[in-house]
């Protein structure tokens, strides 16, 4: 039709390159036209990925090959063309095409809303014919009202009889079925809540009977141990006694003058011989508890991740959308407020590849080890190193930058393995003297005990660390625009935990600090 003129016009003036109007407009030999900058940026990239001496140039469109590459021009006449159609002045071919009555702009690129979109059903201007809706089937405003009105006046009379019927059942609800559901809905839901009510009571009264054996265990295993210990301190103390009142004797001996007595006396004065080795002293209060601790953890991430999740559907919906959300998906809103602790890398346990510095708050893997480093015995033969900083109580929250991925960040006893292992080229988490995340390139993997858990989430660059010691909670923060939640463990701690990290070749990490 005649009002679509204008709309072909733009679209011959569009570069197909960057399938935006021209730029600076530039003809090839070969009739066709571009952007000046982008048909440079097409032979820059066919000059880096050919061969050197080998080197030809083309046309985006008709693939024509030139052995040299052209000099082109400024299409002066081109470039007015564009200039006219950017700046409105390029009147429609036909009366029919005018500009709308109600005065609307495009929300996107400003212009009049002149047509109808039927495959994106919307209002469209004259610049997202040729961008947005360059395929689409366009109509005017007028044609698309005339067959939706006719839409509407075949479903007019479908509408006023499905309202009798809905009256009509409304009437028979409200009668008949209202006051039987009204009654078996509260009566199933105060039976629910009476259930749900009564197994809680049930499972805090024994939990509590639980709490109670695994403290009076506790206390059992310490009077245990400290009755050996004393048991072992009397033996010494009779044994030490027994050689003070023997060295007496012995010294009274000594300064008899009688031959006769002397021997008569020393066969009544016997050597009182060795103590002997003390039985051991034996308390892991780790082993003690250790099947009640790996039942604590599950139940409390039961209690604390899943059982709030199940109860708020709108959480659950938000986590498998994959939403971003303050303090993850998971959990709700935390009621405490971060305790930034400032850290700083133990240099006696880095490894000796791992290099120090910004006073012991960067650590960066080089290529070759530090021939300075002294020997120690706490130093890692792995690529890892540990915070001079511990906590044994109490709530502590850190963050550190990572250059790139293939890094591990966690908390360990200071016992963890320092040696290297067959086909492992870290510790943290390997056992259950720690616990570690690994960012990988297209993941990030939780480590306790030997097992990893996946965690699909994008890179992060920084990341937070939440330690409430008190309470077990052990938890990993993707740190951006929002903060989100990454993973928790639920852990009964029993010795003091250490910043661990474990660095890949080219890798640093950064120990953020706050005044």
């Amino acid at each position: 039709m005649a009002s679509q003129g204008p709309l072909k016009l733009e679209e011959k003036l569009v570069c197909s390159i960057c399938l935006e109007m021209f730029g600076t407009a530039v003809t090839m030999p070969c009739g066709h036209n571009f952007c000046m900058k982008c048909i440079n940026n097409h032979w820059d990239k066919e000059e880096q990925e050919t061969p050197p001496g080998e080197k030809d140039y083309t046309c985006p469109d008709c693939r024509k090959r030139f052995e040299k590459r052209l000099e082109l021009r400024k299409n002066v006449a081109l470039c007015s063309v564009v200039e006219l159609v950017r700046s409105g002045e390029v009147q429609a071919f036909s009366a029919e095409r005018k500009t709308p009555a109600n005065g609307r702009r495009c929300s996107r690129h400003g212009r009049p809303l002149e047509l109808y979109c039927q495959e994106d059903k919307m209002c469209i201007c004259c610049v997202c014919t040729v961008k947005e809706c360059r395929d689409h089937h366009r109509v005017l405003f007028e044609e698309e009202r005339k067959r939706k009105e006719v839409g509407l006046g075949y479903l007019s009379p479908v509408i006023c009889s499905q309202s009798e019927a809905t009256q009509l059942q409304s009437h028979q609800f409200f009668a008949l079925s209202f006051p039987l559901i009204f009654f078996s809905t509260q009566d199933s839901s105060e039976r629910l809540k009476l259930g749900i009510l009564q197994k809680f009571a049930h499972l805090m009264k024994e939990l509590e009977e639980c709490q109670r054996g695994a403290v009076d265990k506790i206390e059992q295993e310490q009077a245990t141990a400290l009755g050996q210990v004393e048991e072992n301190w009397s033996q010494l103390q009779d044994h030490l006694a027994m050689l003070i009142q023997h060295q007496q004797k012995a010294q009274e001996l000594l300064t008899c003058v009688d031959d006769m007595k002397f021997l008569e006396e020393f066969l009544l004065h016997p050597s009182p011989g060795s103590l002997g080795v003390l039985p051991a002293v034996e308390f892991n209060v780790a082993s003690a508890v250790d099947s009640t601790a790996k039942i604590l953890n599950e139940v409390s991430r039961l209690l604390l991740e899943d059982l709030p999740n199940s109860l708020n559907s709108k959480a659950a919906d938000a986590e498998t959308k994959g939403k971003f959300f303050p303090w993850g998906p998971s959990l709700p809103l935390p009621s405490w407020t971060p305790n930034h602790r400032n850290l700083t890398f133990d240099p006696d346990t880095a490894n000796r590849y791992l290099q120090l510095s910004n006073q012991n708050q960067k650590a960066k893997h080089s290529h070759s080890p530090d021939g300075l480093c002294q020997d120690h015995a706490g130093r890692f033969e792995l690529w890892q190193v540990l915070c001079s900083q511990s906590y044994s109580q109490g709530h502590h929250y850190w963050e550190v930058r990572i250059s790139s991925h293939s890094v591990i960040l966690g908390v360990t006893y200071k016992k963890i393995q320092r040696k290297k292992r067959a086909g492992r080229s870290f510790s943290i988490g390997l056992d259950g003297l720690s616990w570690g995340l690994q960012i990988r390139e297209d993941c990030y993997l939780a480590w306790h005990e030997g097992q990893s858990h996946k965690i699909r989430a994008p890179l992060y660059k920084c990341l937070g660390v939440s330690l409430d010691y008190g309470t077990g909670i052990l938890s990993f923060y993707g740190i951006g625009d929002k903060m989100r939640l990454l993973h928790s463990f639920h852990c009964v701690f029993t010795e003091p935990l250490y910043p661990v990290f474990w660095l890949c070749e080219g890798r640093a990490v950064t120990l953020c600090q706050q005044n």
